[in-house]
């Protein structure tokens, strides 16, 4: 037996395993059968699969042979090699897992061969196929967890692999044309999870043998297009080459294939997701935005919004009958609603064509006018665009060679509404050069404070279309366009806002503010997709990005939206003052709400959330929080209670014995204090205006925590527009009870602020 160990990690040879441990995970693989198997902290088993990866090229697509003739390992310090010999009847092929205490590093594939291939696709834990397909998936564990699978409600996220689901999952952009479900928000999400149930999940007590999960993340970006095979209960990894079509991965010699993976772990997959965030910053893989951000920069991306696009959906305007009149009508109407939006966004179509940024002179003649109107009445301005996309080359100096061009040798040209374009090939120098001063002069003139940066998942895959440059090829492309439009634009104005749908954390230096748009596909299920987006982007706080928690189309399901939405980052509304898709029109109480919970968003663009009372199994419940915890710096700061959880059956009436309520409310330190040690509260009850209620608040301020505390307390009713009234209230012991009743008066409250004046303290503990 060979021990090898490296501090927390202890790796031993017991013929015919190797067995890797930490105090986070264990990972074996057996030299006789070749398989791998991946276990939590106590053991209990997470996932397993056949090991060696196969290599599909041009010459073996048919299904010659795929699988090594022999093998050999080698073990060093932290590192285990398994090398496989006789691949493709002639390859060799080097798989290298380094171990650290706290999570795993899979380096990515050597492959070498002295013949003549071209590299279709690497695909992991590939087993044996009794069907045509040329592999199956084989990597088994009961639960896969893939957010952004589908942008329905109709796939839950947490996948069952028993349902024997079969579909080539996008995990990065590319997903218009794409395999697999529609999908969109998310991508690029570069991840996905995995956890296990015992073989007999029935039995009495099976739930304490479920595993803990681990989380698959990309170390850096791919040179091809990642999916996720998800086919006979298990899945594999393949990263999409397409040598075939571009000539660009080829032999005779050495290639570096496949992924960098960074596998992290969890007692759940939320935690395990947070995991991967947190080590890659750890490890300065990626940088934290809040390193970077001016006060006015924050300030902006907290900003509640409001978007035009949900009026234009509301009226069915296609985009390119958007005017400056029907801007401005809504533009007033918001005003007079009484929603306190901080951020005006106009949407799709202000541009004349895409990809010239500037607007259309026909229905927006005095556009320039129209944005330092806005501004003039206090708004931020948001201004939506497609960045990536070009309807007329020669409009500025290119021709169509400039654009992804398709193995035939064409430009490729999709459609969208009336509007027929091609996407720009952001990796020829005149393209980057006409694009950055497009970018720079579109800032200097219209000044944005954020732009919704659309359509980077429309990006085609490699079956599809390729750049010039294929070192930029999959999963690089979109950082290279990320790189050239959103750098010149940031370098015009650092305080830039980038909104984006991505989850990854490898793009982070490019956008700022994650939005879990867009809801067309959930009617009916507006506030439940959202809830379970944001369970998601939530994480994304770890790295220093809110959520921006846009509504949906209808107005009844906005409360409980904006409810979610406030914990992760701050508000949003796309809706049409005139009606939606009921029928209804906005209710003053629904206002008030957006309101309050506006006026409490905490100001820190770093935090932890964590769920309360989530459901993490089923296909129905899991990946849903009703309540949500947030912490800044080791602080409870801000927390959202429901009563009862999504599927109507009772939450719980109290946290962490600092609140203790009958009614769904929201409450936020106004300080940077915690929420028990603040001397200054911020309160939304989210009922409506005839109900009544009981909050009961623990308070201990910081000086004598752990005191018995008694004292006198401000409260400030803030009613919607703008009435005020204030009275005062004692607490004794730092218990604090606060009815909520109908106003007598009729008024409808916003939220309701607390400000503490601690007494004497007896000094009993």
């Amino acid at each position: 037996m060979q021990i090898e160990s490296n501090s927390a990690v202890t790796i031993q040879t017991l013929q015919p395993t190797i067995l890797a441990t930490s105090p986070f995970y264990s990972w074996e693989w057996n030299d006789a059968t070749d398989s791998v198997c991946l276990r939590d902290s106590a053991g209990r088993l997470i996932s397993h699969g056949r090991h060696q990866p196969i290599v599909i090229t041009q010459q073996n697509e048919s299904g010659a042979a795929l699988i090594a003739r022999t093998h050999a390992f080698n073990v060093e310090n932290n590192r285990v090699t398994i090398t496989y010999f006789g691949v493709n009847d002639s390859a060799t092929l080097v798989m290298a897992w380094e171990f650290h205490p706290d999570f795993i590093n899979l380096e990515r594939l050597l492959y070498t061969t002295q013949a003549q291939q071209e590299i279709i696709k690497v695909v992991y834990f590939a087993g044996p196929s009794e069907t045509p397909e040329i592999y199956t998936p084989s990597m088994y564990s009961r639960y896969l967890v893939v957010p952004g699978l589908c942008m329905s409600t109709c796939v839950s996220p947490v996948v069952d692999l028993h349902s024997r689901l079969s579909v080539s999952a996008v995990l990065g952009s590319g997903a218009m044309r794409g395999p697999g479900l529609t999908q969109q928000w998310g991508l690029p999400a570069h991840y996905f999870c995995a956890f296990n149930t015992s073989d007999r999940w029935n039995t009495i007590n099976a739930k304490s043998e479920q595993s803990g999960a681990v989380c698959w993340g990309l170390r850096d970006l791919p040179q091809g297009d990642y999916r996720l095979d998800i086919r006979e209960n298990a899945f594999s990894p393949q990263l999409n080459i397409r040598a075939d079509l571009w000539k660009h991965l080829k032999t005779p010699g050495t290639l570096e294939l496949g992924f960098s993976f960074v596998i992290t772990f969890g007692a759940q997959y939320h935690e395990a997701i947070r995991s991967y965030y947190t080590t890659l910053l750890r490890e300065k893989i990626v940088r934290p935005k809040s390193e970077t951000n001016s006060p006015r920069k924050s300030n902006v991306l907290l900003s509640p919004q409001y978007n035009t696009w949900g009026m234009e959906s509301a009226r069915a305007i296609r985009p390119e009958h958007l005017t400056e009149e029907m801007v401005l009508e809504t533009l007033q109407k918001l005003r007079l609603s009484g929603m306190k939006a901080r951020t005006f966004v106009i949407d799709d179509k202000w541009e004349g064509r895409y990809g010239e940024l500037r607007h259309d002179e026909a229905r927006f003649p005095h556009f320039d006018d129209l944005l330092e109107k806005i501004r003039l009445e206090g708004y931020f301005i948001g201004l939506w665009a497609a960045f990536l996309r070009c309807q007329d080359p020669a409009a500025l100096g290119l021709n169509e060679s400039h654009l992804l061009q398709t193995p035939e040798g064409k430009p490729l040209w999709l459609d969208h509404q009336t509007s027929r374009y091609g996407i720009f090939d952001v990796t020829q120098p005149v393209v980057q050069q006409v694009l950055q001063e497009r970018a720079r002069q579109f800032v200097r003139r219209y000044r944005p404070d954020l732009i919704k940066f659309d359509f980077g998942y429309e990006l085609p895959s490699l079956d599809i279309a390729a750049p010039a440059d294929l070192g930029w090829a999959g999963e690089r492309l979109l950082q290279k366009g990320l790189e050239v439009v959103i750098g010149a634009m940031k370098a015009e104005n650092p305080d830039l806002v980038i909104m984006y749908y991505g989850l990854s954390p490898l793009l982070l230096e490019y956008y700022d503010l994650h939005s879990p748009d867009d809801l067309v596909y959930c009617g009916g299920d507006y506030d439940l997709e959202t809830n379970r987006r944001i369970f998601f982007s939530s994480l994304c706080g770890e790295l220093g990005m809110p959520t921006y928690g846009s509504s949906g189309y209808d107005w009844a399901s906005a409360p409980d939206i904006w409810f979610d939405s406030a914990p992760s980052g701050t508000l949003g509304s796309l809706h049409c003052f005139d009606g939606d898709e009921n029928g209804d029109l906005p209710r003053d109480e629904w206002i008030a709400r957006f309101n309050g919970l506006s006026a409490i968003l905490r100001s820190e663009t770093t935090f932890s959330i964590h769920p309360v009372d989530a459901s993490w199994q089923g296909g129905l419940r899991a990946a849903f929080s009703p309540s949500w915890e947030r912490l800044e710096n080791g602080k409870s700061v801000l927390i959202a209670m429901r009563t009862h959880k999504l599927d109507g059956k009772p939450a719980s009436s109290s946290y962490q014995a600092v609140i203790n309520t009958n009614i769904p409310i929201v409450v936020a330190s106004m300080t940077a204090a915690g929420i028990a040690e603040t001397e200054r509260l911020g309160l939304v009850p989210c009922i409506d205006k005839s109900a009544s209620g009981t909050c009961i608040l623990q308070h201990l301020p910081a000086t004598q925590s752990g005191c018995s505390i008694n004292g006198s307390a401000t409260l400030t009713q803030h009613f919607f527009k703008a009435q005020v009234r204030e009275y005062q209230s004692t607490y004794q012991d730092g218990r604090i009870e606060i009815n909520l009743q109908p106003d007598q008066q009729g008024e409808i409250l916003e939220w309701l602020e607390i400000n503490f004046h601690p007494g004497k303290s007896d000094l009993r503990h």
